[in-house]
């Protein structure tokens, strides 16, 4: 079987992988995808093009449970007019299983179904090992503690469509520091450098070394960079991004544990709609969801509640990183493979 040659950079494995370049024609091809289904909202039908290649088939490798980014990437196929499959289902699948097949053969069956593979992982190390078992694009859908580059883009994306130009804001961001979606956040804005960035966690823990390079390298392009300890100090800034200051809980529910958030997020680290009014607030809120204690219900009925608007614009964001990865545009981050 001849294998298609895709380019060097096929893959989205790191927030590392993508450029300026690439972020600045990600966002032009979400925007176009939003205008579209605005304007089919709106009754306008864009002009639809004479001639569409055959559909694509998505295969989906999720060893962690999902609900928006599963979701997201599935509606972002369909609206392209291409077809998703669960290629990983843990009741189902044998894949790596002590009875089952091996990862080498489960990924190179998979490949013959697929056009692109989009992985999510408890394990670290699996999103890359998949990349260097298939010829096929590879998409990092968040993998253990290390990274979820699609999610940096979507929420980047989000600030843009909800307060405008990126490195003119001040943007805080109030999570664990070893939360995957908080590092690929923070290495994402390395390419648009916000006049400010804050960094809410907790005193006594240490910042994962990762997440304190990119913020050193966002000091070093201009960017004022502080660390506070209450998520008050953060409602004079334009934008603020809150999950848990302990991510571990979630580790645990996403591996099928639901007894997670019995503890209470601490009082410092959560946002209520009354800490929002006290201080005369407008700063836009955003959560990548699931929440839980540190995002009080309160919140959603403040028009400054940016998180299920946020998860709205993820579907054209995953469009565009779908069309653009298989077109076979290559990322051409610092860590394009």
């Amino acid at each position: 079987m001849q294998r298609p040659n895709y380019p060097s950079g096929k893959d989205l494995l790191s927030a590392d992988a993508v450029s300026r370049f690439d972020l600045d024609d990600i966002f032009e091809r979400a925007e176009r995808h939003l205008q579209e289904e605005e304007q089919e909202k709106a009754g306008i039908l864009p002009e639809q093009p004479t001639h569409r290649r055959r559909p694509r088939v998505i295969a989906t490798l999720f060893d962690q449970r999902s609900t928006r980014t599963r979701l997201g990437f599935q509606a972002a196929a369909a609206r392209l007019g291409h077809q998703s499959i669960d290629a990983y289902d843990t009741d189902r699948s044998r894949m790596g299983t002590s009875t089952g097949e091996s990862v080498e053969d489960h990924i190179r069956t998979v490949e013959l179904y697929s056009d692109l593979l989009v992985v999510r992982s408890h394990l670290e190390d699996m999103p890359y090992r998949v990349s260097r078992l298939s010829y096929l694009p590879v998409i990092n859908a968040g993998n253990g503690a290390d990274e979820h580059p699609s999610q940096a883009l979507i929420d980047l994306f989000a600030i843009r469509q909800m307060r405008g130009d990126i490195e003119k804001l001040a943007i805080a961001l109030s999570s664990d520091t070893r939360a995957r979606f908080a590092v690929s956040f923070v290495k994402m804005l390395r390419l648009a450098p916000p006049k400010r960035f804050t960094l809410c966690c907790l005193p006594d823990v240490p910042i994962n070394p990762v997440m304190r390079e990119a913020m050193t390298v966002l000091a070093g392009l201009g960017t004022e960079v502080r660390i506070v300890h209450d998520v008050r100090q953060t409602l004079d800034h334009d934008v603020l991004s809150i999950q848990m200051q302990d991510m571990s809980r979630f580790a645990h529910a996403s591996l099928g544990n639901e007894a997670v958030d019995k503890e209470k997020e601490s009082e410092p680290f959560t946002i209520t709609a009354r800490k929002i009014l006290d201080a005369r607030s407008d700063t836009l809120i955003l959560n990548p969801l699931p929440r839980f204690s540190e995002l009080d219900t309160s919140c959603d009925s403040l028009p400054n509640a940016g998180y299920f608007r946020q998860v709205q614009l993820s579907v054209p964001m995953r469009m565009a990183v779908l069309e653009r990865m298989l077109s076979g545009v290559p990322w051409t981050g610092q860590a394009a493979n």
